[in-house]
């Protein structure tokens, strides 16, 4: 179980991607008292100043109640699935030891987004549990089987979002988007709002 997890690394390959595709989830387990890390493989440049996008994804996922939020420095638009960038996330891995890792899913139309999906299976290969949110940018092919409630951390959703105020004309990143995708996942699992993961991998273990 995700929130059975002390420790919870999110990659994300733009400032907002986290926020945007499970920051209920963030928001969960950090009043859970988990440690939540998050990663961001790029500062966003492509859509903004690369030096204000990383300030406003830092004072959203704190407001969540992430830990540490780390940036990488792999260009916008262009990260590649390379051993440079699954080292870069094995990093991670190797020093935080998390139970529960939480990327993109491969099923994405934005390049980045899939490259990331397709690091993160590299670089999280030992990794006993590995799921995949969505973001706006999903295709139809994105098929979720895992759920979170976050029907008490909508609102809390909601205001860390409105830290990303270079985004703001953004069609994606406003409250009807935000709440209409939670309800809709919601109502698929029988909750008021929900954020929706595949499964890339779940291991089960025998207790210590």
């Amino acid at each position: 179980m995700v929130l059975k997890s002390n420790t919870i690394l999110v990659i994300g390959a733009h400032p907002d991607d986290i926020e945007l595709g499970c920051g209920g989830t963030v928001r969960v387990a950090s009043k859970l008292g988990k440690k939540v890390i998050a990663v961001f493989m790029s500062k966003g440049e492509h859509s903004g100043n690369p030096e204000i996008r990383p300030k406003e994804s830092t004072a959203a996922l704190t407001m969540l109640g992430a830990k540490e939020v780390h940036f990488g420095d792999f260009p916008d638009t262009e990260i590649q699935c390379s051993s440079k960038a699954i080292d870069f996330l094995e990093a991670f891995y190797i020093e935080h030891k998390p139970e529960t890792i939480l990327t993109h899913t491969v099923n994405d139309i934005h390049q980045d987004h899939r490259q990331v999906g397709w690091a993160s299976i590299s670089a999280f290969r030992n990794a006993p549990q590995l799921l995949a949110y969505e973001t706006p940018r999903v295709t139809p092919s994105f098929s979720p089987t895992y759920f979170v409630d976050i029907s008490e951390c909508v609102d809390d959703k909601w205001t860390a979002l409105k830290c990303h105020i270079s985004q703001k004309t953004k069609r994606y990143i406003t409250y009807e988007s935000m709440v209409n995708l939670a309800s809709f996942r919601g109502s698929q699992v029988s909750l008021p709002a929900a954020e929706a993961f595949e499964v890339v991998r779940y291991v089960e273990r025998m207790p210590l």
